[in-house]
């Protein structure tokens, strides 16, 4: 197995998923102006619990010590996160307003706990995504081999399934859906012969399982994130001096900067697609920046806020409501 430490009726909640965004706080807006503050609330993750960023202020919302990767539903009821346990991990499904979780993948071991079987017989779960329709995509290593694959989940009472796939790929992480559910976009880590590896972004037509090479650089790309439209792609791209920025990838590719020198990762959309958010390593303590988008152009930067502790890996995500 590989392992990474990292994841009612639904027929009811289904109309209630979207996309989220995490992050953590200490800056402020207050240069910037109340007035200009991104609208909405933005989800994060400090210490393994879930804060929500809003009107320049924080709060805790989830306390768990094992959370990562919050998603919000479009009701802001539903908080969908990764759970990790002793070497595996799970989705959960949060409501808020009774406190109760559904929990919706079972990775954990019957063997005995620590023993080469347990650990062998457990998996991973990362990266998730979900659709306003309820549609649930995520990359696991419950796999017979060990590999990461994409998998999906179109109703919470029935097993988890993989994703149709027309072709052998290596690893994949870092999901983000359309919409609409029709394509995934995910990060794809390719191994090299060497022991060592690089990363490049695919799209996956989830229909037929066809899978295209969506942006490849000689640093790596990465961190896809699909934008409201379904028209565009946000990916980070590492140069050869190893500094990651922001870029805007259409659906056949084509590229176009949103950052320069920036460090960045991580990029998330709001729901409207009217924000860009993505995560800054300044001074090594992580941040949060925004730029707000009109048509195909972006807005001068400003940093949201930045926490010393803040889970990068998580991933930012927001809802309005």
């Amino acid at each position: 197995m590989t392992h990474r430490p990292r994841r009612i009726s639904f027929g009811r909640i289904a109309t209630l998923l979207v996309l989220v965004v995490a992050l953590t706080t200490q800056a402020s807006f207050t240069a910037w102006g109340k007035d200009k503050l991104p609208p909405g609330r933005i989800a994060f993750v400090r210490n393994g619990d879930i804060w929500v960023w809003h009107d320049g202020k924080s709060e805790r919302i989830v306390k768990d010590g094992a959370a990562s990767d919050p998603r919000w539903s479009p009701t802001g009821r539903f908080l969908l996160f990764v759970r990790a346990g002793d070497s595996y991990s799970d989705l959960v499904l949060r409501d808020l307003e009774s406190g109760s979780d559904t929990q919706l993948t079972y990775n954990g071991s019957g063997a005995q706990e620590g023993s080469p079987d347990y650990v062998a017989s457990s998996s991973w779960v990362f990266d998730p995504d979900w659709t306003p329709n309820g549609l649930i995509a995520y990359a696991s290593d419950a796999t017979s081999d060990g590999s990461t694959i994409l998998w999906l989940i179109t109703d919470p009472e029935m097993a988890p399934e993989p994703a149709p796939s027309a072709q052998i790929e290596d690893d994949v992480e870092g999901v983000s859906l359309a919409a609409d559910g029709s394509v995934a976009a995910y990060t794809v880590r390719s191994h090299d012969t060497d022991g060592g590896n690089h990363t490049y972004v695919a799209l996956r037509n989830l229909a037929d399982g066809t899978a295209s090479t969506l942006v490849d650089a000689p640093g790596g790309a990465f961190d896809p994130a699909i934008a409201p439209d379904g028209q565009s792609i946000a990916v980070a791209i590492r140069a050869d001096d190893g500094t990651s920025d922001i870029w805007l990838a259409d659906r056949a590719g084509k590229l176009t900067r949103v950052t320069t020198g920036a460090q960045a990762t991580q990029p998330a959309w709001s729901p409207d697609g009217q924000w860009l958010a993505y995560v800054r390593m300044i001074d090594y303590r992580f941040e949060v920046w925004v730029q707000p988008r009109d048509g195909a152009s972006f807005g001068e930067p400003r940093r949201l806020f930045r926490f010393r502790n803040l889970d990068a890996t998580s991933r930012i995500s927001w809802t309005l409501s």
